[in-house]
C-alpha cells in the first residue's frame, strides 16, 4: 500500500517537497502523516475497550460547538443547527448532550460516557491540552467521532486531530451556492437510501491535501464541480478541483476508533433538507456500532 503525502499549501516562495511511504504488503493501513497509528478501512484498527451497553443504557452522543477565543465570526447557524440535530437524534431514540463548554471534554471519563463525540462548526483552538489527551484517550478506546463542516477549520496545529479528519483540513471555499452532490458509495449507512444525486446549497470547502491522497477513506459523497455555477475556486486561492472526486464526505478507522467526517452544514436550511439529515442519522449511528460502519470502500 502506497500514499504520497502533500505538505500544507506552501507560502510564497516556499519549496513545496513530497515523499512517498510504502507499507509492507501485510501491513495495517498506517496514517501517511506520520502519527503512528492505525488508520483505513480494516476493521482490525477498531479497538474496544469495553464499558459501553447500549442495551442496557440506550445511545448518547454529545454535540460539541465550543469556538475557539479568538475566533470573532463563529457560524451563524451553530444554534440552529444544534436544534434540529438534536431533534434529528432524539427522534432515532439517541440521547443527546449539547455544550460549547470547554471544562465538558477535559477528562476521559467525561467524554466515555458517550458513544460518539460530534464536532459541529467549532473553530480554530476549541481544545486545550487536557481535552486534547481527553479525545485521543476517548477514540483510542472505541469511541465514535463525527465532523461536521467546521470540525475542519479546528485544531490546525494538532496533527493527531488533522489524521482523525481523514488527514485534511479546510483550506478555503468559494461562495455559498447550490451544487449537485453525488453519491460515490450507496452502500454505507450514511447515504442509505439516498438518490444517486441530489442538489443542496452550501459552502462546499476545499480541504487540503486532498484525503484520498494521504488517507485510506471511504469515500462517500462527492460534488459536481461543473455545477458550481459561482465558481469552484475559493476565497484563499485554492483552485476547488481535484485529481478526481471532489470529496464532501468520508469514513475510516482511527487510532482505535470509528470516524464520520462531512463538510457539508454551513447554512440553517441545509438542517432542514432531508437528504442531509439522513446523510448525518447514518453516519452517527454507524461511529456509534447501531449500523454497520463504513460499508463498501
Amino acid at each position: 500500500m502506497t500514499f504520497r503525502t502533500l505538505p500544507r499549501l506552501a507560502a510564497a516562495g516556499a519549496i513545496a517537497l513530497t515523499c512517498t511511504i510504502t507499507a509492507p504488503a501485510n501491513a495495517q493501513s498506517i496514517t501517511a502523516i506520520a502519527n503512528g497509528v492505525c488508520q483505513g478501512l480494516d476493521p482490525t484498527c477498531y479497538n474496544d475497550w469495553g464499558g459501553r451497553d447500549p442495551a442496557a443504557n440506550g445511545y448518547s452522543v454529545l454535540i460539541y460547538s465550543r469556538v475557539g477565543e479568538t475566533v470573532t465570526n463563529p457560524h451563524a447557524n451553530i444554534a440552529y443547527g444544534v436544534q434540529r440535530l438534536t431533534e434529528l437524534l432524539e427522534g432515532a431514540d439517541i440521547k443527546v448532550t449539547t455544550s460549547s463548554d470547554l471544562a465538558d471534554v477535559q477528562g476521559p471519563r467525561q467524554l466515555r460516557a458517550y458513544d460518539t463525540v460530534i464536532f459541529f462548526n467549532t473553530q480554530r483552538d476549541t481544545l486545550d491540552s487536557a481535552a486534547q489527551m481527553a479525545l485521543r484517550i476517548y477514540v483510542e478506546s472505541g469511541g465514535g467521532f463525527v465532523g461536521i463542516h467546521n470540525a475542519f477549520g479546528t485544531q490546525y496545529n494538532w496533527e493527531w486531530y488533522r489524521g482523525l479528519l481523514g488527514g485534511t483540513q479546510l483550506f478555503d471555499h468559494g461562495p455559498n451556492q447550490p451544487a449537485t452532490v453525488t453519491v460515490v458509495n450507496a452502500a454505507d449507512a450514511a447515504t442509505e437510501g439516498l438518490p444517486a444525486s441530489f442538489t443542496v446549497t452550501d459552502e462546499f470547502y476545499n480541504v487540503f491535501p486532498d484525503p484520498q491522497a494521504v488517507a485510506d477513506i471511504n469515500v462517500l459523497l462527492a460534488v459536481d464541480d461543473s455545477t458550481r455555477i459561482a465558481g469552484t475556486g475559493g476565497y484563499n486561492g485554492h483552485p476547488g478541483l481535484y485529481d478526481g472526486l471532489h470529496p464532501l464526505s468520508w469514513c475510516h478507522y482511527y487510532d482505535g476508533g470509528r470516524a464520520f467526517l462531512t463538510t457539508l452544514g454551513h447554512t440553517e436550511d441545509i438542517f432542514d433538507d432531508a437528504n442531509f439529515r439522513a446523510h448525518l442519522l447514518g453516519g452517527i449511528e454507524s461511529t456509534m456500532g447501531r449500523k454497520p460502519f463504513c460499508q463498501g470502500g
